[in-house]
């Protein structure tokens, strides 16, 4: 399979390379508007350079692909004016799916985030009605960044619904680091991130096995480590703490993470630690009634999945 990564210079995209070239027979088309400092050499790796804005550069850089891994794009809302990240956010991820389906490319991971539904980059502490937050919760996204983030996941959405034989996977990272994070010693200051992370590794694990699947549709899921980074501090002692008013539900205790990333697992395979692996036998269950929901908490009837055909951990 030939996966095109567009943002291939990225800290996230490296994750995905490392774990594609070293688990996974897959050829890389490795797609930036610059090259690379260094390249990787190799018959597995082909580099390209192009300006993804532009939509007859996108096409012509996609040919050839069988899956497409987008990852291009404003990381974070302290880049420039807020017009332009958006904008550039939004438009690099129309971009893809469009020239995605015009390519007839049938696997698409976005690159979405946890503060879709709004959180680090909120101006106060976000509100949050429950915790484990999962994909239902409700969107109360209030800057150029996360919302870019949200009408990734309503474009996905939209462009499923279009092309049924697509799959379209819109992946909620949290910080993509390479090995975890120490926030014990300011747990006030890093409340509104919830204590979390993913290493990148599992990151790029959770990309590729998107590429893997057999359902179609688009769905959203939360790929974040499966502790939080609070060293020492009981999870519910926690959201009691800072987060007084959201609903503590069944399994947030003890080093627990603050999001629940157990659709990954029904509809992926994908675990933080273990987990299935890449290109191996996969056993096939129905879906779950919640795997059909929208990011915003409504039935999403882009999903079109066969009984018996989801892929389970």
């Amino acid at each position: 399979m030939k996966i095109a990564i567009t943002g291939s210079s990225g800290s996230l995209a490296a994750g995905v390379i490392s774990v594609a070239l070293s688990d996974t027979p897959h050829t890389l088309l490795l797609i930036d508007r610059r090259p690379p400092e260094k390249k990787l050499d190799g018959p597995r790796v082909e580099y390209i350079t192009a300006d993804l804005l532009d939509y007859s550069a996108f096409l012509t850089a996609l040919k050839g692909a069988d899956g497409l891994i987008h990852l291009a794009g404003y990381a974070q809302p302290y880049h420039g004016h807020p017009t332009l990240i958006h904008n550039t956010n939004v438009s690099l991820s129309y971009n893809a799916l469009n020239a995605a389906v015009e390519v007839g490319v049938k696997h698409v991971v976005l690159a979405s985030s946890v503060n879709a539904i709004g959180g680090f980059y909120s101006s106060t502490r976000p509100t949050l009605q429950y915790l484990p937050v999962d994909e239902l919760h409700p969107t109360l996204n209030e800057e150029c960044y996360s919302l870019s983030k949200y009408m990734v996941e309503v474009q996905g959405a939209s462009v499923a619904r279009s092309n049924p034989d697509m799959s379209i996977s819109s992946l909620r990272f949290h910080h993509v680091v390479p090995e975890k994070k120490k926030q014990g010693d300011d747990v006030a200051g890093n409340s509104q991130d919830l204590w979390g992370y993913v290493l990148s590794s599992a990151a790029g694990r959770a990309c590729l096995l998107a590429m893997e699947v057999d359902w179609t549709g688009h769905e959203v899921m939360y790929i974040v480590g499966e502790e939080h980074c609070a060293d020492g501090h009981d999870a519910s002692a926690l959201a009691k703490a800072h987060y007084p008013e959201a609903e503590i539900r069944e399994g947030l205790k003890g080093p627990s993470a603050f999001y629940s990333c157990a659709k990954a697992g029904r509809m992926l395979g994908w675990k933080h630690s273990g987990g299935r692996q890449l290109m191996e036998n996969r056993t096939f269950v129905a879906a779950k009634p919640e795997d059909v929901e929208a990011p915003h908490g409504e039935p999403d009837a882009s999903s079109t999945r066969p009984p018996g055909r989801c892929v389970i951990f």
